[in-house]
């Protein structure tokens, strides 16, 4: 039996060009990979449903500045003033806002959520509006704020 001298270097070469192949499939996967853009965070400044918020806060402590309560529905808003009343659905996802004039606890917080967004839409958070009563002789305050989801199902 005679050996063929080259058939050690042709294994040799097969098996570099195949370890090419393998590396250059490999680079080629890890570069085809989607990235997921980073979740950007909603800006109380720029998003439409903060600002229909800010509208709405600001008549809500009209109204419990006159009747030192505030409304037993968002409807008693409208007899503030002659005004048109801003619009009191989400611009996002086009559902009403939901109003408890009880108001939701927020961890972590001392006043309660009494109007806020129907569904997560913003970034899986909600647009609410918190009040906290002042303290003696001082008037109720309300800001518009960003909440979480979690918050929600602890209040059900």
């Amino acid at each position: 039996m005679v050996r063929n001298p080259r058939h050690p270097e042709r294994i040799r070469r097969a098996g570099l060009r195949l370890a090419a192949g393998a590396v250059l499939v490999a680079m080629v996967a890890a570069g085809c990979r989607s990235v997921a853009p980073p979740v950007r965070r909603p800006d109380a400044v720029s998003d439409p449903c903060a600002d229909r918020l800010h509208d709405l806060c600001g008549r809500l402590l009209l109204y419990f500045s006159a009747q030192r309560e505030l409304p037993p529905t968002l409807d008693d808003l409208d007899r503030l003033d002659s005004q048109t009343p801003p619009p009191r659905v989400c611009p996002i996802s086009g559902k009403p806002y939901l109003y408890n004039k009880d108001g939701l606890h927020v961890p972590g917080r001392a006043g309660r959520l009494v109007l806020y967004d129907a569904e997560p839409v913003h970034s899986g958070m909600r647009w609410g509006i918190m009040v906290e009563p002042g303290g003696e002789d001082q008037p109720l305050t309300g800001r518009v704020l960003l909440v979480p989801e979690p918050v929600f199902s602890t209040n059900k």
